[in-house]
């Protein structure tokens, strides 16, 4: 999912959670009998991220922020501007320099390992359902998350002002990327429901 879905509310929700939101880049390898050793997920997405986590919620603007976590470093976090006049013009001299030098045909991620892929990450996940009021939503949606393995952790409501059309977020404990993704398309099913939810990972606190 990208930013396009994101909207001031999904915002009012996230400082309700004491968090915010941000798009990461992450990749992580998934652990197998203990040790990290399984598939590789890599993903592009929108993040809840609690306030807590300050390199990453605080910050702004063409700062990038690199946070790579490991058992024998911990988490080392990298800091620095990723966008503007400056950081882009560096760049393409620097491309020019390499295609000058002729290494510009060389791999950019020579690696020769083969890692298995698999993005049906595990995250506790937000999700906002759009809806129009009616009775029994709350529960049918809890049916909804039962019926796809979801564990819901907690509901969260603004005051309705417009029965027609109004928002309320469901959040979950740790499950699966395709479990979340079958219950919100099931939620979209719902005459209740103007669409199918949007739905993103939440980070760790």
């Amino acid at each position: 999912m990208g930013i396009r879905e994101i909207s001031s509310v999904d915002f009012e929700y996230a400082k309700l959670l004491n968090c915010t939101i941000k798009l990461l880049g992450t990749a992580e390898r998934l652990s197998e009998y203990g040790e990290y050793d399984g598939a590789l997920s890599v993903y592009v997405s929108p993040k809840v991220v609690p306030l807590t986590q300050t390199v990453l919620s605080t910050v702004h603007h063409i700062q990038n922020v690199v946070s790579l976590k490991s058992a024998n470093t911990g988490l080392t976090s990298f800091q620095g501007l990723g966008a503007g006049r400056y950081t882009a013009a560096n760049s393409v001299v620097a491309d020019i320099c390499r295609i000058a030098s002729g290494n510009s045909s060389r791999d950019p991620f020579p690696l020769s390992s083969n890692i298995e892929l698999d993005n049906n990450y595990s995250s506790a996940f937000y999700i906002r359902i759009t809806f129009q009021d009616e009775l029994g939503i709350i529960r049918r949606v809890g049916e909804l998350a039962e019926r796809n393995g979801v564990s819901v952790c907690s509901v969260l409501q603004n005051p309705i002002k417009d029965r027609m059309s109004a928002d309320f977020v469901v959040t979950t404990e740790e499950c699966r990327y395709s479990q979340v993704q079958a219950m919100c398309e099931d939620i979209g099913k719902e005459d209740f429901a103007h669409n199918i939810p949007l739905f993103m990972p939440m980070l760790n606190d």
